[in-house]
């Protein structure tokens, strides 16, 4: 399909009601996680939470965790995603004027459900790495050799070629939109989950950084917020993404060192 791009401000004002229901999904996403946040640091809320933790609710607890990880992927990634869109709702509003509004916000559903299916993962990660008593109540981990091996991990990860492949997926995507580009709410749909997956796959292990700051830590989940879409926005040549590595290699070498020198 040959696509050429340029900026319409029309397009972004018959977008308007999507961005309006992203932004309110998210706000109510984040009071949410805060109300949750809140009744789980109070010693009642932590006791009750506590069989959710330690896996003994079996079904349920994991039921919960998955509810618990759909929201924080809302609250995280549709922040995220606003620069995608709304350069998928400029071109989509040049295909189809009339559909422009509902391509986008299917766009949007198909990007957040790729990130869904990742918090369906890390529920499941929860889930045993509790059982076995490596998270506390918080989703935190209970262990600096785990802790350690995480970070480390998400260090290395920011300088393979497939975060990189991901990566320039996520910031350059009017390349990406022209060669996958399908017309339609159920095109954009898929058009989202492809491009969604590829965002998983640049940030997955910056994600897994949850389980060592713990899962239900708002500051934390606010920075990584901002570290995600700061990774999609800067220029290539800042590299961002490697400075963000070698902090976390530090980080985690850091942890490491201080888990061999404790008793």
């Amino acid at each position: 399909m040959a696509l050429a791009w340029s900026p319409r401000s029309g397009a972004w004002l018959r977008a308007a009601p999507v961005w309006i229901a992203m932004a309110a999904v998210a706000a109510a996403s984040w009071a949410w996680l805060a109300r949750m946040s809140h009744a789980m640091s109070t010693p009642g809320g932590a006791s009750m939470h506590a069989g959710m933790a330690m896996g003994s609710g079996g079904a349920e607890a994991l039921i919960a965790a998955l509810a618990m990880w759909s929201v924080m992927m809302l609250a995280m990634m549709l922040p995220s995603v606003a620069p995608s869109a709304s350069m998928f709702a400029t071109l989509s509003a040049r295909r189809d004027a009339e559909g422009a509004r509902r391509a986008s916000a299917s766009y949007v559903t198909g990007y957040v459900s790729a990130w869904i299916g990742y918090g369906a993962a890390a529920a499941l990660a929860q889930w045993l790495l509790a059982h076995v008593l490596l998270l506390d109540p918080m989703a935190q981990s209970t262990s600096a050799w785990l802790s350690a091996a995480i970070v480390l991990g998400a260090g290395a990860f920011q300088f393979t070629p497939l975060k990189q492949a991901c990566l320039s997926k996520c910031r350059t995507p009017l390349a990406f939109f022209m060669a996958k580009w399908r017309d339609g709410a159920q095109g954009a749909v898929v058009v989202g989950l492809q491009h969604g997956s590829y965002c998983v796959g640049c940030c997955w292990a910056l994600m897994a950084v949850m389980f060592v700051v713990g899962a239900m830590n708002l500051v934390w989940m606010a920075a990584l917020t901002l570290l995600i879409l700061a990774e999609k926005v800067t220029p290539a040549r800042w590299r961002f993404d490697r400075w963000v590595g070698v902090a976390l290699l530090a980080a985690g070498s850091w942890v490491a060192i201080a888990a061999a020198a404790s008793p």
